[in-house]
Protein backbone atom coordinates (compact mmCIF):
# COMPACT_ATOMS: atom_id res chain seq x y z
CA UNK A 1 0.00 0.00 0.00
CA UNK A 2 1.72 3.35 -0.99
CA UNK A 3 1.05 6.19 1.63
CA UNK A 4 0.46 9.59 0.60
CA UNK A 5 2.30 12.16 2.88
CA UNK A 6 1.01 15.63 3.54
CA UNK A 7 1.70 18.37 6.32
CA UNK A 8 -1.07 19.08 8.47
CA UNK A 9 -0.65 22.18 9.52
CA UNK A 10 -3.87 22.60 11.60
CA UNK A 11 -1.78 20.07 13.69
CA UNK A 12 1.59 21.22 12.48
CA UNK A 13 2.97 17.49 11.82
CA UNK A 14 3.38 15.35 9.46
CA UNK A 15 0.41 13.07 8.11
CA UNK A 16 -0.54 10.32 5.63
CA UNK A 17 -3.13 8.55 3.92
CA UNK A 18 -3.56 5.18 2.09
CA UNK A 19 -6.17 5.75 -1.28
CA UNK A 20 -8.32 3.60 -1.22
CA UNK A 21 -7.86 1.87 2.02
CA UNK A 22 -10.88 0.24 4.29
CA UNK A 23 -10.47 0.84 7.62
CA UNK A 24 -11.75 -1.44 10.63
CA UNK A 25 -14.02 1.15 11.54
CA UNK A 26 -16.15 1.53 8.43
CA UNK A 27 -14.24 4.33 7.03
CA UNK A 28 -12.83 4.29 3.34
CA UNK A 29 -9.89 6.40 2.39
CA UNK A 30 -10.91 8.06 -0.55
CA UNK A 31 -10.18 11.51 -2.91
CA UNK A 32 -13.45 13.16 -1.94
CA UNK A 33 -12.92 12.10 2.13
CA UNK A 34 -9.60 11.64 2.75
CA UNK A 35 -8.16 9.96 5.93
CA UNK A 36 -5.14 11.51 7.51
CA UNK A 37 -3.52 9.67 9.77
CA UNK A 38 -0.22 10.88 12.08
CA UNK A 39 3.26 10.41 11.24
CA UNK A 40 6.63 10.95 12.05
CA UNK A 41 9.36 13.16 9.63
CA UNK A 42 11.54 9.39 10.10
CA UNK A 43 8.63 8.24 8.34
CA UNK A 44 9.50 10.25 4.57
CA UNK A 45 10.31 8.48 1.98
CA UNK A 46 14.59 8.74 1.66
CA UNK A 47 15.28 12.48 -0.14
CA UNK A 48 11.14 13.91 0.47
CA UNK A 49 11.14 16.93 3.72
CA UNK A 50 8.37 18.62 5.18
CA UNK A 51 9.27 21.50 2.66
CA UNK A 52 8.37 19.43 -0.16
CA UNK A 53 4.62 18.33 1.16
CA UNK A 54 1.69 19.60 0.27
CA UNK A 55 0.09 21.29 2.80
CA UNK A 56 -4.13 20.26 4.49
CA UNK A 57 -5.73 20.44 7.73
CA UNK A 58 -7.22 17.20 9.09
CA UNK A 59 -10.46 17.21 11.05
CA UNK A 60 -10.21 16.27 14.76
CA UNK A 61 -12.05 12.97 14.90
Amino acid sequence: MDRVFAWDHHHNQVVYRIPGHQFEDGREDSDLSPVWLPADESDLPEGVTVEDLRTVSSKDE
